[in-house]
């Protein structure tokens, strides 16, 4: 007997609501830590497994990759929730356990109080209103339109893919996994906005508006998944990278330190009598007198450097991208081939690139526009490569179907 998309999901669901109510009622109640972690490896498997099994017994592709992201952001959530940290440990959403199920298993995060919130001045456009807006009608409206052009094409460009460029399709393709993820995000975010009278987290920003890939990347293109890697990749890599340089640093600061307080001939602090003045006070007194006849000359402060902790963190948060992208695929088509994992390396070293000119070639400015096409068109030449082909190795045409199925619901 097969199971429609939508028996398919309600299994689905409840299957993440059992694991919630799990680490609700049998995790927390642990000890903060490692003792956490132990107690949450039986949610962490059924996490991984869950898109398999939705896959082969539903054969619904789209629907399971969807599913990758309540694994991924779900078992990163549940990492956070061990040492009480992350959406989990709110005091919003602790207290309930029916708000506590619903953070921890969907892709979304409540807005954190006293966070700085982009205000949208009453005197702008409708138009401005609509793209920017978190209200729940706003959402709602803007999900609505982009349902619109979504359908427009799945059901009257992509039958016409033969006949289209490759290069066009793919910017096509681009468009479709965007409106579609934004639809369900936005819709959750409305329900959220509505029903508990909530605001959840943008999960993006105007991607199109980048003008660097850091600024791609950390701050305007699925800020959900930055945010967990943030907390559960870049954070702690950081810190230990850090950590380490300083200990590596603190002999020969302390080196420094001595040769400094031994004086300019290798003296230690000599005690001069009273009314007597020692060769260190003189020594000042003679320099105190020069500094004022030459004239003052501004302090050149210190240039900044590329920090190398910052980088590497930032790589491994790319890297761990990849790894779950990755899976996401095998999800999908049950193969792995390393490109998803090769793309996001590459984003991490050509965003460290980026950093790296602008500490050392500050001279370097192009222009905005300019700074947007290229920022653009290195994610679109990159993903053409490696990101879309082991996507579209026998999936796109049934993640299509699938779409205009789900559509019709709407």
């Amino acid at each position: 007997m097969e199971v429609g998309w939508g028996g398919g999901l309600v299994i689905a669901v409840v299957v993440t609501w059992v694991v919630g109510a799990y680490c609700y009622w049998c995790v927390k109640a642990l000890p903060i830590g490692v003792p956490r972690l132990l107690a949450s490896i039986p949610a962490l498997v059924v996490y991984a497994y869950l898109p398999l099994i939705f896959n082969r017994q539903t054969h619904l592709i789209g629907v399971g990759a969807y599913f990758c992201i309540f694994t991924w952001v779900g078992s990163f959530k549940l990492l956070l929730f061990c040492w009480n940290q992350g959406p989990g440990c709110e005091p919003w959403v602790f207290a309930s356990f029916p708000r506590f199920a619903i953070v921890m298993s969907f892709p979304a995060h409540i807005k954190r109080k006293g966070r700085v919130v982009k205000k949208i001045p009453e005197s702008s456009s409708w138009f401005v209103h609509l793209m920017e807006s978190e209200t729940w009608s706003m959402l709602l409206a803007r999900s609505g339109l982009k349902v619109i052009l979504l359908g427009y094409l799945l059901n009257h460009v992509f039958p016409m893919r033969d006949s289209i460029p490759k290069n066009v399709m793919l910017g096509l393709y681009c468009i479709q996994l965007y409106l579609f993820a934004t639809i369900l995000l936005e819709t959750l975010g409305a329900i959220a906005n509505s029903v508990f009278g909530v605001e959840l987290e943008p999960h993006f920003d105007n991607p199109l508006m980048a003008t660097s890939l850091e600024e791609f990347w950390a701050r305007r293109w699925n800020l959900l998944v930055s945010n967990m890697l943030r907390e559960t990749v870049y954070n702690p890599v950081y810190w230990l990278l850090k950590t380490r340089q300083q200990k590596l640093m603190a002999p020969v600061a302390n080196q420094t330190s001595s040769e400094q307080q031994s004086g300019a001939f290798g003296a230690t602090n000599l005690q001069s009598a009273p009314g007597i003045k020692s060769r260190s006070s003189i020594q000042e007194g003679i320099s105190e007198a020069q500094q004022q006849q030459q004239p003052q000359v501004a302090e050149k402060k210190p240039e900044s450097q590329f920090d190398i902790p910052k980088f590497y963190a930032m790589l491994a948060a790319f890297f761990v991208s990849g790894l779950a992208h990755e899976l996401a695929v095998y999800y999908m088509t049950l193969k792995v081939t390393g490109e998803m994992t090769a793309f996001f390396t590459l984003q991490g070293l050509a965003t460290g690139l980026e950093a790296g000119l602008k500490v050392y070639y500050r001279q370097l400015k192009p222009p905005k526009l300019l700074r947007r096409f290229l920022t653009l068109g290195f994610c679109f030449i990159t993903s053409s490569y490696l990101f879309w082909p082991p996507m579209s190795r026998g999936a796109d045409l049934q993640v299509i179907a699938e779409m205009q199925e789900i559509l019709r619901i709407f």
